[in-house]
């Protein structure tokens, strides 16, 4: 059958940079825009591909999603194929690129975004054909403009993804309760502006912001410092406020499981995202995080995404490569440590990215293994990444420094 293509484009006043993690974030998205929650069905499969499955309509709808494709900020995309439901496949490509708005009189130039949003359908049957145009072309193009200029808005005001929620659900008088206990613990001597910070935070994050509040993320955001963030949530966590909770990070993906108490953790875990065992250690396999006391708010945990771009933020792109082939990527990358890796191949190449760097590299994917040396690349580069093997490498580009905001249990 016919394929539909459908472009939106939005001329926004904030940043790629600032826009990215509202963008990007694939699983908030689609829960803004109206998408059901979805179910995964068993354990990644090759190159990170999952199984997934909702309902819409009383409809049942399972896929079969690839390995999301990105350059952080400047791009991502996705490809479903379905084995159930109305659609064969569906295409999803989003571009952000920078606008340097002129100057006036009353400010200086600054930096916009012009958004460009692309899906592609393709329906299986005649369900389908009708299906398409009205629930994307109409209902999902509204939604989506809609979310856009909600996620510029937000962007321009620096609050952090998730607040100013419009669904916030407390528990019956947990919000009365909140204030009352926010008020216990300035009487007891605990630092009332922060506090005030820690009540607002509760009162205005939504699900998704507090399911994982990390002490040290608040500290840089409320520009305190970690050890007066991480006491305060200690404090906040014996007053009832809070509840503690160890989650584990997965040395790839840097997702896992969580536990109320580190007895319950066990040694050696499966990441079923990865698919791969790892060994828990207390430096950087556990880290402390809390959510709130479920008397003052249950979070709810429903998944609308499982492979986003922000699900890994640490990685700055991510790309599949078929066998034998290469694929040129410009990118604006941070000072620092990197390293690439494939999902298949064991190690990784080191890079180091420096003011002073040539800005192009080709990173090879081989059977000989990745060379030993470390890499210097300059910051906007041009890189190459080169599958020269007889299989598909999902190459992985991240940044190792990724535990600074993490409290660990060490």
């Amino acid at each position: 059958m016919r394929e539909f293509h459908y472009r939106w484009e939005f001329d926004l006043h904030s940043s790629p940079e600032q826009l990215w993690p509202l963008v990007a974030d694939t699983n908030r998205f689609n829960r803004d825009t109206g998408v059901p929650a979805v179910e995964a069905l068993g354990d990644a499969s090759k190159n990170a591909r999952r199984r997934l499955r909702l309902t819409s309509f009383g409809i049942p709808i399972e896929w079969e999603e690839q390995p999301f494709e990105w350059v952080r900020p400047q791009r991502f995309g996705v490809v479903r194929r379905y084995n159930k439901g109305p659609m064969e496949e569906l295409r999803v490509l989003a571009q952000l690129t920078p606008v340097i708005e002129a100057a006036t009189q009353d400010r200086e130039s600054r930096t916009g975004t012009n958004l460009v949003y692309e899906v592609w359908a393709r329906p299986k049957n005649i369900l389908g054909l009708i299906a398409i145009p009205i629930q994307i072309g109409i209902v999902s193009a509204g939604n989506f403009a809609r979310t856009f200029r909600h996620y510029d808005a937000l962007a321009k005001s620096e609050r952090p993804p998730g607040f100013s929620a419009a669904d916030v659900r407390f528990a019956p008088g947990g919000r009365s309760r909140l204030i009352s206990l926010g008020e216990k613990l300035v009487a007891e001597g605990a630092d009332e502006r922060l506090v005030a910070l820690l009540v607002d935070h509760l009162e205005n994050g939504d699900d998704f912001a507090l399911a994982r509040i990390r002490p040290y993320q608040l500290a840089n955001r409320w520009s305190e410092t970690r050890r007066d963030a991480l006491c305060l949530c200690f404090v906040a966590t014996r007053a009832g406020i809070l509840d503690l909770q160890w989650n584990l990070i997965c040395p790839m993906c840097r997702g896992g499981g969580a536990a109320d108490s580190l007895k319950e953790l066990a040694a050696n875990v499966h990441c079923e995202g990865c698919n791969i065992d790892f060994n828990v250690n207390f430096e950087q396999s556990v880290e402390l995080t809390f959510r709130p006391n479920p008397s003052i708010r249950e979070v709810d945990e429903e998944s609308f995404c499982v492979g986003g771009p922000q699900v890994t933020p640490h990685i700055a792109a991510q790309q599949l490569l078929a066998p034998r082939t290469r694929r040129s990527v410009n990118i604006n990358l941070e000072v620092g440590r990197y390293r690439l890796r494939t999902m298949n191949d064991d190690g990784w190449q080191h890079l180091r990215v420096t003011e002073q760097a040539s800005c192009g590299a080709i990173l090879r994917a081989s059977s000989e293994g990745w060379p030993g040396d470390e890499l210097e690349i300059g910051k906007c580069s041009q890189l190459e990444f080169e599958n020269a093997t007889d299989d598909e490498r999902l190459f992985i580009l991240e940044r190792t420094q990724w535990s600074d905001d993490a409290a660990t249990a060490a």
